[in-house]
């Protein structure tokens, strides 16, 4: 096989994989178009059940006396701490490039 044949076998070759490429990634849009809506809904959903939860818990501190919500809100400042704290390391371990042990 002559060089020449060489080099258009391998632009064929790339032709070839950037189609390819560009299907993937047509198909791929769509389907994240149509999860998009329900995903979307419900992320929303649960963000309005957690503010409902909080402003719930909120009215529910300021009834205690003083002393009490300071110590009913150190607790819950503990909650969302953990709650944050598990969100970082889901963060993390989903950045981490694939493969790698977490």
């Amino acid at each position: 096989m002559s060089s020449d044949q060489v080099a258009q076998k391998a632009r064929q070759t790339l032709k070839g994989l950037k189609e390819l490429l560009e299907k993937a990634e047509e198909t791929t849009q769509k389907v994240l178009e149509k999860a998009a809506p329900a995903l979307q809904k419900s992320i929303d959903s649960s963000m309005e059940a957690a503010a409902s939860g909080f402003s719930a818990s909120m009215k529910s501190i300021e009834g205690a006396t003083a002393g009490d919500q300071v110590k009913l809100l150190n607790a819950y400042k503990k909650f969302l701490a953990g709650q944050m704290d598990f969100v970082e390391a889901r963060i993390k371990d989903l950045e981490k490039p694939q493969g790698q042990p977490a």
